[in-house]
């Protein structure tokens, strides 16, 4: 913060010297700025100082002090921003529209106050300057001069927020406004901040706020499960599903149709969460769902994948090859794409050339080049691919493959001195091989490519806190054939730290398959994938099912984990 006062205080003394004035020595470690130094200390009049402040900081000038604000809207400001958190931040609002807040600071060049008022107002910022004390002039005159003892004014109890938001539409309603002015209401804006960083404190991965008949539900999903939040009025879908759409860029006027959006300022406190956002029309209404992607997350790596030390020296001596086709599969939600990171994760130095295709890029990641392949601008995997063999690429990694035209350049540029990584909708991993075979890869191509599968789920883990100790029921040990005596196995209990579940964070089970001499004879035959994977576990393969018992043994999971998580398989 020191840095960027002291750089922006050195762009503001050359301002006043090409106007001729001296400027007085100042220190940024108070975090004053000289342009309000030289206003308080008499060395210049108001006019220039902030002259001087928006040919400094790019942002227009405008002094809250000269603007009218009528009492309907100086109501909604004080609401919409209390005046605790208006001092302390030095900003004052003077509009609103739509989806931004237009923002008089003091140094509109603060990113963190930026985000942190976009928290507040639940809107994007729209930054102006001003002087600091035209900005404490113009709080006081609107705010009042007893400003600086008021509270911040945001109330944090989920059954007080949504009656103020019913009341609040009801009466917005019975007025025949439009649908702009329910949802830039301030209390749909506060309701809404609220539940979006409640269940984001809860490591939460997708949001669902959806219609039914006769309620307006608000559900999320923790470690793999879905569980429900508030079950609300049903006359807040006609607030929270317009505003969600508004401030993901979505049309309000579409209504038939699916649309995707996104948000990637700071609704959510302290945090950089970008949140991918899906309506799809119901007969109720639009049911809304966000996906949760934290920026500032710590990226998995190879070492916190949780295989066991043979399956990890296994996955390290597959993807140090040069080339080749490394496939994950798995069903939607299995953790796919964060293995994918951590492999790039693991290959990516300075010495190779990565390149991905990716819809969208959930991820950022440093020194790789990364393309997003989306229904927007029209690019497809199967173009992706071919223009990425014209980059000079040593490791290519494509999202996934949906089409034999996808599967065919994949499988070629792996013979041709590639590697390839891809995902495959499949439940276990030797049924990736017949997969392709079905899409129409000839067989001689699928068998003489150096392919590699990794098949994987996520589990739920004990509550190290709550589990306890039990003699579980002979007919679930014996449906996953174990012995009824002589292991010790624990169950879900529930506590403060797991919120009731029994279960606290997720953990990958892994099964990896590669194409040896014995299985080419095999593939060529086109034998079924049970063949294929008697074949790998006769080669030392660890199956899923396997994977998944070993973690309960080791008393990480239970039973009902294992039975939920593998039945499939």
């Amino acid at each position: 913060m020191e840095d960027s006062i002291t750089y922006l205080n050195e762009k503001i003394e050359k301002s006043f010297s090409a106007r001729g004035i001296q400027c007085i020595e100042t220190c940024a470690a108070d975090g004053r700025l000289l342009s309000d130094s030289m206003f308080e200390s008499g060395k210049t009049d108001a006019a220039t100082a902030n002259a001087v402040l928006e040919e400094a900081t790019g942002a227009p000038y405008l002094d809250p002090t000269i603007v009218f604000f009528g009492d309907d809207f100086t109501e909604h400001i004080k609401q919409l921003v209390p005046a605790a958190i208006a001092l302390k931040e030095k900003v004052f609002p003077v509009k609103h529209v739509g989806n931004v807040v237009h923002l008089v600071m003091s140094n509109p060049t603060d990113a963190a106050c930026i985000k942190r008022m976009e928290y507040v107002t639940g809107s994007r910022i729209k930054p102006y300057c001003c002087y600091t004390r035209g900005i404490i002039e113009a709080i006081k005159s609107v705010y009042g001069e007893d400003a600086a003892s008021t509270s911040d004014g945001l109330p944090d109890d989920a059954k007080t927020l949504i009656d103020t938001a019913v009341t609040a539409v009801i009466k917005i309603k019975m007025a025949n406004a439009d649908v702009m002015e329910i949802i830039t209401s301030v209390a749909v804006i506060r309701l809404l901040q609220f539940m979006l960083n409640s269940l984001a404190a809860k490591n939460t991965s997708d949001l669902h706020f959806e219609c039914q008949e006769d309620a307006f539900k608000v559900r999320y999903r923790i470690d793999g499960v879905l569980q429900t939040a508030w079950s609300c009025p049903v006359i807040l879908r006609e607030a929270l599903i317009p505003r969600l759409k508004l401030i993901s860029g979505m049309s309000l006027d579409e209504t038939v149709m699916p649309q995707d959006g996104s948000i990637s300022y700071s609704l959510i406190k302290d945090r950089d969460i970008d949140l991918r956002v899906s309506a799809l029309p119901s007969i109720y209404g639009e049911k809304i769902v966000l996906r949760l992607l934290d920026r500032g997350k710590e990226r998995i790596s190879l070492n916190d994948l949780g295989m066991d030390e043979k399956e990890d020296a296994r996955l390290q001596r597959i993807i140090e090859r040069p080339n080749g086709l490394i496939l994950l599969t798995g069903p939607t939600g299995s953790g796919k794409t964060t293995t994918l990171y951590a492999i790039l994760n693991r290959l990516n130095t300075d010495s190779v050339n990565i390149i991905t295709a990716e819809d969208p890029v959930e991820y950022k990641l440093k020194g790789i080049t990364q393309v997003s392949c989306t229904s927007e601008n029209g690019l497809t995997f199967k173009d992706a691919l071919k223009s990425f063999l014209r980059q000079d690429p040593d490791i290519i990694m494509v999202g996934e493959i949906r089409d034999v035209e996808t599967a065919d350049i994949a499988l070629k540029s792996a013979m041709t001195g590639h590697l390839v990584l891809s995902t495959l909708h499949t439940n276990d991993a030797a049924s990736a091989v017949n997969r392709l075979l079905n899409m129409g890869i000839p067989p001689y191509l699928a068998a003489s490519a150096q392919i590699s599968i990794i098949a994987q789920r996520l589990m739920r883990k004990l509550c190290n806190r709550c589990k306890e100790e039990y003699a579980p029921d002979p007919k679930s040990l014996t449906a996953l054939g174990l012995a009824h005596k002589g292991a010790t196995y624990y169950r879900a209990r529930g506590c403060a730290d797991c919120s009731g579940t029994g279960y606290n964070g997720r953990e990958g089970i892994y099964e990896l398959f590669e194409i040896s001499d014995p299985m080419i004879e095999l593939i060529l035959a086109r034998e079924p994938s049970s063949v294929l994977k008697a074949a790998a576990i006769e080669g030392g393969m660890t199956t899923l099912r396997e994977a998944a018992l070993k973690k309960l043994a080791a008393g990480c999971t239970t039973i009902e984990e294992v039975l939920r998580v593998t039945v499939d398989i």
